[in-house]
């Protein structure tokens, strides 16, 4: 939030109605460190990923995730839109499968 006010005060004229309509959003929609607390679920429920157990399926379904079984791997939409979906491999054999599963997530679908 701190980044779009610091782009709306270098970028947008002082006393417009954009900078008023941009200040009014940004006030109305108090962000509260949204993010970096989803990032932080995330990346807690996939750091050690190495089977789909009933702990880890149900953090992710909590998360906002479909999960489906595909062969394989497991299938995950994020809240139920097939634009944001991933592939999980059932049993990676990289030990990082998991930061990289989180990685991705937090890039494409947050």
């Amino acid at each position: 939030m701190v980044e779009i006010r610091r782009g709306l005060e270098r970028r947008v004229a002082k006393r417009s109605r954009r900078s008023e309509v941009f200040s009014d959003l940004i006030e109305k929609n108090y962000y509260q460190g949204v993010y970096r607390k989803k990032k932080a679920e995330i990346q807690r429920v996939l750091k050690n990923y190495t089977i789909m157990d009933t702990k880890t399926r149900k953090d992710l379904q909590d998360f906002g995730f479909r999960i489906e079984e595909d062969g394989k791997h497991y299938r995950l939409t994020f809240f139920g839109d097939d634009r944001y979906n991933t592939t999980v491999a059932k049993t990676p054999s990289d030990a990082r499968a998991g930061k990289n599963i989180a990685y991705y997530i937090e890039q494409t679908m947050m």
